[in-house]
């Protein structure tokens, strides 16, 4: 005799300890929603559990279909809205260089000293990189788009004081409050683009906007040079609020993202990690304080000291991030993925070199006769390249669909590129000099976004916010550190090479010059008499400003290995779904947010037919 189907009235009742999912803590719910297996690729962590009833026949072993990594895009006016992220994230990347050439003029108006000179940029730079982290966790929290805004907001406040600046010291503090605003667009943008582009296209959108940063950071000494030496350099600071005004202005009516609810203030202050974001901050705002200070000398107390208590603090946060059961800043489980490790690895390395050319080639040009404003100007083939190829390679990724090809080629020939540029000398003619900087771009450029395309498809769309803000932040790191690194190597390098010339101490001495590499130390070294010694003094300098390049074609080089090794294919494909035009005033929650405010509540989560799955399940990986 066949087994009797159970009546309703049978139902297989299981105790409530059965069916209720035993308390977790945010960090853990964390892991389960984003679950990483032994291969380091993301797996599927559902959970068995399932309430049975009587129409329902259970295998013990039996396992819910994967939650689908669905991607809800909302409707927007495109091309505005990439115009106006475009324009703030020019406006962010070119306030990081375009004082450089305007520092000399600084010192004179505000009656600055040579060491507080390098705050000017490095408050910027170190406020990018201290407030990188805390971006991507705020979006999650309270949306995307009022984080924009208020960064915004942030960026032409410092601006505006800026440009009223009336001695040094304000100045430099009015840099940090820029600073906090620009590392809120330039993290914002990266990821609002990858909110409202589909993953399969994202290329040629992310490539327009990774040109920015190229014409931005090349651009900038032209910029500033023009302004300082035909206008006033108040207008460098005070041209950022008219844009800034007309950006906010067209993402404020134009820049559509999907609804989102934010979480009680409780559960904020339950699940931060304001204890891993204070160690965060604080180390890398040390370190990067010391590497500033290694511009005077490596082995100056005060440069030892700030190394030391900022990679002790670093070490304190990453044990912190391991260990605490709150929801980390930057979640461990990022690092545990091959692919994320390799590309995180290679951003670094190319923001280190990237960096340093910007900034000290355009010296390179000074000391072979060229004004400031001059070198601005051969230093635009190197921008259109870097730009012209960034846009291409989005393209080609676009149409692709594949980018570890074109990753793997663009570190290729960037290390060729630093190569040949650590062979000039200055006898070097000029058409040598804009081959090999075409060179360079032409791997540089494409890898602005690239990496970052990459990582996304390597991820699941909830972990978008988390890890941009990880590359962000390593980019920032890498790109400070590669300034730092530069220009206290170019210095010692160009001391020692200095007093070794016969002669030049007694000509130093005559013409008012130091030993060292002061601004101003480059004007006029064509003019020095006799030839001879010119020769050896232009030979010097030419030679010291080529061990930054020395330097960063064997770390491309790292960043090549890892990118053949480490990453792996993903598919540029992923499940979309047009979302209704946003409605003003409208809160529409979906079923899984309203599951998601039960569990942050405490309360039990329902479950429903075949598809009764833990929420906190994680996504299937995209790997090929």
């Amino acid at each position: 005799m066949a087994p009797q189907r159970p009546k309703p009235t049978d139902a297989a009742v299981l105790p409530d300890a059965a069916l209720a999912p035993p308390p977790r803590s945010p960090r853990q719910l964390d892991d389960i929603e984003h679950a990483v297996g032994d291969d380091g690729a993301p797996v599927d962590a559902v959970d068995s559990r399932k309430t049975v009833s009587s129409d329902t026949v259970v295998e013990e072993d039996a396992r819910p279909a994967p939650v689908v990594d669905e991607h809800v895009i909302p409707e927007n006016n495109l091309l505005i809205v990439m115009f106006s992220l475009a324009l703030t994230t020019f406006l962010a990347a070119l306030d990081s260089t375009a004082v450089a050439t305007a520092l000399s003029t600084l010192q004179r108006e505000l009656d600055g000293t040579a060491a507080s000179l390098s705050w000017v940029t490095g408050a910027y730079l170190l406020m990018i990189t201290a407030c990188a982290p805390i971006y991507g966790k705020l979006s999650d929290y309270y949306g995307r788009k009022w984080v924009l805004y208020i960064s915004i907001v942030i960026f032409m406040i410092g601006s505006g004081l800026c440009a009223a600046a009336q001695n040094i010291l304000w100045l430099c503090i009015c840099r940090g409050v820029q600073g906090v605003g620009g590392g809120g667009i330039l993290q914002m943008v990266n990821i609002v683009v990858g909110d409202i582009t589909p993953l399969e296209t994202r290329g040629k959108y992310s490539g327009a906007i990774g040109s920015c940063w190229g014409i931005a950071a090349v651009l900038g000494p032209l910029v500033g040079g023009a302004l300082s030496q035909y206008a006033s350099w108040r207008w460098l600071f005070g041209i950022n609020i008219p844009s800034g005004i007309v950006a906010l202005a067209l993402l404020f009516f134009y820049l559509k993202l999907n609804p989102h609810t934010p979480p009680t203030a409780a559960y904020l202050l339950s699940t931060f990690d304001f204890l891993g974001l204070g160690l965060l901050i604080s180390g890398l705002a040390i370190l990067l304080v010391g590497f500033t200070f290694g511009e005077q000398g490596w082995g100056r107390a005060r440069t030892i000291a700030c190394l030391v208590v900022g990679a002790v603090t670093l070490a304190a946060a990453i044990v912190v991030e391991l260990k605490t059961t709150r929801s980390p800043i930057i979640p461990p489980r990022i690092f545990k993925l091959k692919t994320a490790a390799a590309l995180l690895t290679g951003v670094f390395v190319q923001s280190f070199a990237f960096n340093g050319l910007a900034y000290y080639q355009p010296l390179w040009f000074q000391v072979t006769g060229s004004s400031p404003l001059m070198a601005g100007v051969l230093l635009i083939p190197f921008s259109v390249g870097t730009a012209l190829f960034g846009v291409i390679s989005g393209f080609l990724a676009a149409r692709w669909r594949r980018t570890k090809e074109l990753i793997i080629a663009s570190y290729l020939f960037a290390t060729l590129g630093y190569a040949l540029l650590a062979t000039l000398d200055e006898s070097s003619n000029r058409a040598s000099q804009m081959l090999y900087l075409l060179v360079a771009a032409l791997g540089v450029g494409p890898l602005f976004q690239l990496p970052l395309l990459h990582l996304q498809a390597a991820m699941p769309v909830k972990d978008l916010a988390t890890s941009t803000a990880t590359l962000a932040l390593l980019r920032s790191v890498g790109g400070t550190v590669g300034i730092a690194v530069a220009g206290a190597i170019y210095a010692s390098k160009l001391r020692s090479g200095l007093e070794g010339i016969e002669g030049w101490a007694g000509y130093a001495a005559r013409n008012g010059r130091g030993q060292s590499s002061a601004a101003g130390s480059v004007e006029g070294l064509t003019e020095i008499e006799p030839p001879e010694l010119r020769q050896e003094v232009l030979h010097a300098y030419t030679r010291s400003l080529s061990y930054p390049w020395i330097i960063a074609a064997p770390l491309l080089f790292v960043g090549l290995v890892a990118s053949v090794v480490g990453i792996k294919h993903y598919s540029m494909k992923r499940a979309t779904v047009r979302a209704p035009e946003e409605v003003k005033g409208k809160k529409n929650k979906s079923r899984d947010d309203a599951a998601k405010e039960k569990r942050r509540k405490g309360d039990e989560v329902e479950l429903e037919g075949d598809q009764k799955v833990d929420e906190e399940s994680a996504y299937k990986s995209l790997e090929l």
